[in-house]
């Protein structure tokens, strides 16, 4: 049992898919037992990596050789690809968001709970070294009482990535799908979120979901945060392009998101600290501390490693179905506000 390795099946070989797959491989402590997808291109990758390749979810449901699930499917398929492994005691890692509505999330909480099956939600940036080091400078009042945050996520998304319909649908554009996680990072950073208002556009692309947006959250501290989204913009600033988790994309060295405190500032991931050493004015000369932290990777496996040990040695979920719930919330409320203005409590 000491050396015992988790039997990890992934639903779903699309982009997080895959990426699911190569951190399974990498980890010392899972096993890729097997995959399901419909697409004729999983016929591939059984073969690659000489595992069953199952054509639906029920079909593996009847293998009892597997300890473990990863769902990375269509936001919109998440319940119903969830509740039966949730059923049968199989613990499941769901990718971000946990569903595209609040009532199917509720049901999945509802089952994990019932069930006493643990459900963890894919906010893969909390198992990130420079992540936890930000939290630690929070946390220790280097920065003073912490007042403003401002994020920035653009990028530009090639056409072919639109291949999968999915993603130019409801649920599929990149408040759903990028956006979901700068908002889990504030709240992992910050605390929880007061009021929601936010701004959206489809102006670019013109599909029926937003391509661009800014949103205002207000914390129950008094936090003022502003995050501005879109992925029609040639640019470096975005998490994905500035914290080195993924080698697909490039790195650019530059930060992406920014905290201001009474004492201090922090800009991450190009992880620096801004402060005076005696008294504060912008009239005396600011300071900087650089974080020489080696750009995290190993991300995704770290992720892995935790559920592993969340099944085999009942350690606590870094990122619950709660913590999905309310993720999906603020993004639901930013879907309210965006069409009428107005500020949405949450």
């Amino acid at each position: 049992m000491k050396n015992r390795k988790v039997n990890i099946s992934v639903v779903g070989t699309g982009l997080m898919g895959l990426q699911h797959i190569k951190a399974i491989k990498n980890s010392n402590k899972a096993n890729l037992h097997s995959i399901v997808d419909i697409r004729k291109k999983a016929n591939i990758l059984s073969k690659k990596y000489k595992i069953p390749l199952y054509r639906n979810v029920n079909t593996l449901l009847n293998n009892k050789n597997f300890d473990a699930v990863i769902i990375a499917t269509p936001n919109q398929l998440h319940e119903k690809h969830t509740i039966g492994f949730l059923k049968s005691k199989i613990p499941v890692l769901l990718e971000k968001p946990i569903s595209d509505n609040i009532n199917s999330a509720e049901k999945i909480i509802n089952s994990s709970k019932k069930n006493k099956t643990p459900l963890l939600i894919g906010y893969h940036r909390r198992h990130n070294s420079i992540v936890a080091k930000v939290k630690k400078i929070i946390t220790s009042k280097k920065l003073g009482n912490v007042v403003s945050a401002n994020v920035l996520c653009w990028l530009y998304k090639h056409k072919k990535y639109f291949n999968e319909k999915w993603r130019a649908k409801k649920g599929g554009g990149p408040l759903g799908i990028n956006l979901v996680h700068d908002i889990d990072m504030m709240c992992y950073l910050l605390g929880p979120v007061k009021y929601v208002q936010a701004i959206t556009s489809n102006k670019v692309r013109k599909f029926n979901v937003e391509d661009t947006a800014i949103v205002n959250l207000t914390f129950k501290s008094g936090v003022l945060c502003t995050l501005n989204i879109s992925d029609t913009i040639v640019a470096p600033w975005s998490y994905e392009l500035t914290a080195g988790e993924n080698p697909a994309y490039p790195i650019t060295n530059q930060s992406a998101y920014f905290i201001g405190g009474t004492k201090g500032s922090v800009q991450f991931p190009n992880l620096k600290n801004w402060y005076y050493k005696k008294e504060r004015s912008w009239w005396k000369k600011i300071f900087i501390k650089e974080y020489n932290i080696e750009k995290d990777d190993n991300t995704l496996t770290n992720q892995i490693n935790h559920f592993s040990d969340v099944i085999l040695k009942k350690v606590k979920p870094k990122v619950n179905g709660e913590d999905g719930l309310i993720s999906l919330k603020i993004f639901d409320a930013i879907k309210k506000s965006s069409k009428n203005g107005k500020k949405i409590k949450i």
